[in-house]
């Protein structure tokens, strides 16, 4: 786990703490905590806490991508009522994937005025999700935001996003995950997919086997709609990974790969360092308009 308080200076944001906690686990990779899991992750928030004090700062959390399933849902009309929504989100999903484990469930309405319903909606394993709000009152710690890192990144990238036309590609390359999120013509997401990293083969291998997955992914995303193009493909990852990432994905899909700099507009004081700090997390640092 990683922390970091930033604040504003008038030029970008100045990272004035932080603090990294080592667990024996990785949270939210296995389907539900055990008490120990539990208990570990409360000492590390409390150590976490005093290194980082969050005082009257809001406090906004980046889960890693996998931890949650992110789907854009339409129906004819949608209720008025956010509970409504909710529950009938959550009543198809529960429709599609009846083996799931419980899942806490948030959503958005992100259609416009004349067009068929489109609900976002976000379901998180709910037995992680109250370990994790569990370990945050302990440590007194009050999170004002808990999402997955890629909606954290595309918030913060939004301005690119804005100026680009037509539908668009957010790849997401972190050091245990790599996702993409795909949004359409009118900036809006569409279709999340997330994994788990493969640690056991070597790293060419398994970014070979990355950028095959993001070529099957956007092709099957412009096919699925007739008239989809996709305008832009964006690449935010660290230095171990950028460099071989693009070449890989401009030799596939034959348009330019445009790097994101997740330290763009980051600056640290004196004796702190960017270089760990996961692009979810610095994303997450920036407040949510």
């Amino acid at each position: 786990m990683v922390a970091v308080r930033a604040r504003y200076d008038g030029a970008g944001f100045r990272i004035t703490h932080a603090a990294e906690e080592r667990l024996p686990f990785v949270p939210f990779a296995k389907s539900s905590p055990c008490d120990e899991d539990c208990a570990i992750l409360v000492q590390a928030m409390q150590r976490l806490a005093a290194s980082v004090p969050q005082t009257y700062l809001p406090l906004q959390i980046a889960l890693p991508d996998p931890a949650a399933v992110l789907q854009v849902m339409e129906f004819d009309a949608l209720p008025e009522a956010e509970h409504e929504r909710t529950a009938l989100a959550r009543f198809r999903f529960e429709k599609e994937l009846p083996k799931m484990t419980q899942m806490q469930c948030a959503t958005q309405v992100i259609s416009k005025e004349g067009e068929r319903g489109l609900l976002l909606a976000i379901f998180i394993q709910r037995a992680w999700l109250d370990c994790l709000n569990n370990a945050c009152r302990a440590a007194g710690l009050v999170p004002s935001v808990i999402d997955i890192s890629i909606s954290h990144l595309f918030n913060r990238f939004y301005g690119v996003v804005k100026a680009g036309s037509g539908d668009g590609v957010l790849i997401s390359v972190e050091p245990e995950t790599w996702s993409i999120l795909f949004w359409d013509g009118d900036q809006r997401p569409r279709f999340v997919r997330s994994r788990w990293r493969d640690t056991s083969t070597g790293k060419d291998e398994e970014h070979e086997v990355i950028a095959q997955d993001i070529e099957r992914l956007i092709v099957s995303y412009v096919l699925r709609v007739p008239g989809r193009r996709i305008g832009g493909i964006y690449l935010c990852a660290n230095e171990d990974d950028r460099a071989s990432m693009v070449a890989r994905l401009e030799t596939r899909m034959k348009i330019p790969c445009v790097q994101l700099g997740a330290t763009e507009n980051f600056s640290v004081t004196p004796g702190l360092s960017m270089q760990k700090i996961p692009s979810g997390v610095l994303a997450a640092a920036v407040p949510r308009i």
